[in-house]
């Protein structure tokens, strides 16, 4: 067989495999760009924020403290720009919150927290100078622009009560939810957000971190939502669950304790499929981590302890969490 038999024969064959090549080549580049990006778009955030939020340099101001009293099925809004959010539950029906706020230079006082109550719940703020210009109730918070130098950070702790729905947000700092039971949204975007409830739903986002929900049930209807760029997101449902499952990574793997399909090759892998009789979805997405869905099961982790009073820990003496470096 000559060099023109052998083309005319197997032409398409070349041709198809030559594209698949291009094909895997271009897709390399553009993850390998994406997550070039990404890096880039993360250390400039970086440089915006005091990332060291423990550094020994820093100084305590007066913590911040409020308690009141929320219903069940009532919201508290939760909003904070450079600083963590730790909430774990409480008995009785009162919420108590202390603020901490930690300083290098800038003036402690100059982050000021306000608080809003509506009908639906209760809204609590960190305010910096020329940032955070209005905070409102049911959640409203309008911010513009970066910190402007101010190098205050906040650090929030929860009691929460039973049944009284979160939703908290960040920028810089985690997000921690441990041993609530209402639905949940928190997000930040450079730290990670861990999330344990025995009701949900839950919406949890970050950019810069990894993003884990543990969900023991449901306390009514609607859809579950665990995303992040850069960092693994992980879902951990109990052992009988309804639902529609879409997942996605684009430089990660996929793990999964249900029998649904995990499909993909080379730099992208995708999860889909139904338990039980369908309903709610459960979306779980990645760019450059890996995607796990896990089963609750008889070796779970026990419910996390009721925590003692006092419900606010004294001055001085608050578990502030750092941002990611």
């Amino acid at each position: 067989m000559n060099g023109k038999e052998f083309w005319l024969r197997w032409r398409g064959e070349i041709l198809r495999g030559t594209v698949i090549f291009g094909l895997v080549i271009a897709a390399g580049l553009f993850v390998r760009s994406l997550v070039g990006r990404g890096r880039a778009q993360i250390e400039g955030l970086r440089q915006q924020f005091s990332t060291d939020l423990l550094a020994a340099d820093r100084q305590q101001g007066e913590p911040w403290r409020f308690t009141g009293d929320l219903a069940v099925q009532h919201t508290l809004w939760l909003r904070n720009v450079n600083g963590s959010i730790a909430v774990e539950p409480t008995e009785g029906r009162q919420v108590e919150i202390m603020a901490e706020r930690s300083f290098k230079h800038s003036p402690v006082d100059s982050v000021r927290i306000l608080t809003a109550t509506s009908e639906q719940g209760l809204t609590v703020c960190a305010m910096w100078p020329g940032h955070a210009t209005r905070c409102g109730p049911d959640g409203q918070y309008t911010s513009h622009g970066g910190l402007h130098g101010n190098d205050v950070a906040v650090q929030f702790v929860v009691r929460l009560p039973a049944g009284v729905k979160l939703d908290a947000s960040t920028v810089n700092g985690d997000v921690e939810v441990h041993g609530v039971s209402a639905p949940v949204h928190a997000g930040t975007v450079n730290g990670d957000v861990a999330i344990e409830t025995e009701n949900g739903p839950v919406r949890a986002a970050t950019v810069n971190g990894n993003v884990a929900a543990v969900l023991r049930g449901f306390s009514g209807p609607g859809d579950v939502n665990v995303t992040t760029v850069h960092g693994d997101a992980t879902l951990t449902l109990p052992e009988h669950i309804d639902a529609v499952v879409d997942g996605s990574t684009v430089a990660g793997d996929i793990m999964t304790d249900y029998p649904l399909v995990v499909t993909g090759k080379f730099a992208s892998h995708s999860i889909a499929g139904t338990l039980g009789k369908g309903g709610r979805h459960l979306k779980l997405t990645t760019v450059t981590g890996d995607v796990e869905l896990r089963r609750l099961g008889p070796d779970a982790p026990p419910r996390p302890p009721t925590p003692p009073t006092p419900a606010v820990p004294p001055a001085g003496t608050a578990r502030p969490r750092p941002g990611r470096s």
